[in-house]
């Protein structure tokens, strides 16, 4: 009898002694009042610098060895993906599997703690009544943006039109076939070339006499931009025989949030425009090998006074590109770390709310 005596006199002790109590949120059954809580997990980011080139063939290119003399054109239209740049960026975000509920007990004797929670629901601190501004952490935030492409000019090529016979030809002809009008001779694609090329020739001379004074004109500080001109209006026609080459540079991003079921293994990512597959390979470090995990028993259970926090895992993360690594960075992981408790029984807790770490235990 005194034995039992005794132990409920300590659990009653207990009882009163509880400011509140903690429990993984799907396992609370209390409709008593009680506030919520998430510990974060982290997202990474992969923004990749793209440039595409685009290669359109001209529409002489066929002539271009006869007629322009060369064996530098493009010979077919196709686009190249090269990859300038990887940024491996860390974000977070509420995890749900990390939610736990705080019962605060009406019976206790101390008051309760001031629990500081931020908009999205993840836990700052507990016992300060204001964070001090030496210790706060900002968190790491990020947009969420699938692409910013910069859209490029549409491609054209100047257009050599179809040549009329001169009007006195045209009268000839007239007589000749006994009236009428004559429709006008239709030019064959090797015909515009041949235009194409004395329009060529014709800039070129025009740019010799610019340069070399035949016209006997001081164009002064024009004479740079009449040159660059002229040069320009010479590249367009040039490129009917060698074609165009556009380039454009543009960020992608792919989003991945890691399951602590994929530490250590590779996870697809995604592809880019030239079917290339992305991957990222999680080489985690088990610093927290010492520490044994929270067996279920003691994760399911009420924890008095208690809060729950995460020790997260140090982890390289390797991204690939086909079987080429392309980029690597060491990450601290939260949702690949394990779960622990802290007691905030006459203690001031901080928590890192980028990771869920306890940073912070003070009086």
């Amino acid at each position: 009898m005194k034995k039992l005596l005794l132990i409920l006199a300590l659990f009653a002790s207990l009882t009163l002694d509880a400011q509140y109590v903690t429990t993984i949120a799907k396992n609370a059954q209390s409709q008593n009042e009680g506030i919520f809580y998430y510990l974060p997990r982290n997202v990474i980011k992969l923004e990749l610098t793209v440039e595409e080139t685009n290669y359109y063939i001209g529409p002489y290119a066929e002539f271009a060895s006869d007629l322009l003399g060369t064996t530098d054109y493009i010979k077919e239209n196709k686009t190249e993906v090269n990859l300038k740049n990887i940024d491996i960026q860390l974000c977070i975000e509420v995890d749900p599997n990390a939610l736990f509920f705080v019962e605060f007990d009406d019976k206790a004797k101390e008051p309760i703690p001031n629990f500081n929670i931020d908009q999205d629901g993840i836990i700052r601190a507990v016992g300060y009544d204001n964070i001090p501004e030496e210790l706060a952490l900002c968190k790491n935030t990020f947009d969420y943006n699938n692409m910013e492409y910069s859209e490029s000019a549409p491609v054209s090529f100047i257009e050599i039109l179809d040549i009329q016979e001169d009007e006195e030809d045209e009268e000839e002809d007239d007589e000749e076939e006994g009236g009428g009008k004559k429709a006008p001779k239709k030019m064959t694609k090797e015909d515009k070339a041949k235009v194409a090329l004395e329009y060529i020739d014709k800039i070129r001379v025009a740019q010799f006499d610019l340069v070399s004074g035949v016209q006997e004109v001081n164009f002064g500080s024009t004479m740079t931009l009449m040159v660059d001109n002229m040069k320009s209006i010479e590249n367009e026609y040039i490129s009917l025989f060698k074609g165009k080459v556009v380039k454009n540079t543009y960020k992608v991003c792919f989003y991945v949030t890691p399951e602590k079921s994929q530490a250590n293994s590779s996870v697809w990512v995604g592809k880019l425009d030239n079917g290339e597959t992305i991957k990222i390979q999680f080489d985690t470090k088990n610093t927290a090998a010492s520490i044994n995990a929270l067996d279920n028993d003691v994760l399911n259970a009420d924890q008095t006074n208690k809060l729950f926090y995460r020790i997260p895992s140090l982890t390289t993360a390797k991204v690939t590109l086909g079987n080429d690594t392309i980029a690597s960075r060491v990450l601290t992981i939260s949702q690949f770390g394990e779960f622990r408790l802290v007691s905030t029984k006459n203690n001031k807790i901080l928590f890192n709310p980028n990771t869920g770490q306890v940073t912070t235990v003070s009086k």
